[in-house]
Formats: C-alpha cells, structure tokens, sequence
C-alpha cells in the first residue's frame, strides 16, 4: 500500500457467529491490532488450532426427534 493512502481501520466491533465457543474464541483476536505485524502469525496459528479443536469436537447426543424413530 502507498504510504500516501491511510491504513483501513481496524474492526472494532465483534460479530457473533451465534456459536458462544466460536465467538470467545474469536475475542482473541483483539490484540493483534496493537502487536507488530511480525507476532500476527503466531496469534492466527493458535485462533485456527483452537477453531479447529472446536470444530472437530463431538456434538453432545440428542435424542431423536418425535416421529423419527423406528419401533423395531
């Protein structure tokens, strides 16, 4: 980028992904705005390993719903 064009604002707000897990995660992601680029790797390498410990866990086990179970 031109040094004569400003740098985009940082995002300020958060956006919900409607996932309580995802979004607490996702508040780590408030620093890298103050750290030198060079530490922005480091900060998204551990937001994707803990993204995709979330993503790869177990749904809790729910009963089927009314009607969609077969009697044997």
């Amino acid at each position: 980028m031109p040094e004569s064009q400003p740098a985009a604002p940082w995002p300020h707000a958060a956006v919900s992904t409607e996932d309580a897990a995802v979004d607490s995660l996702l508040e780590g992601l408030g620093p890298v705005a103050s750290l030198p680029v060079a530490g922005h790797a480091a900060v998204y390498a551990e937001l994707h390993d803990a993204l995709l410990g979330e993503l790869n866990k177990q749904p809790a086990a729910s009963s089927p719903a009314p009607g969609n179970h077969r009697a044997g």
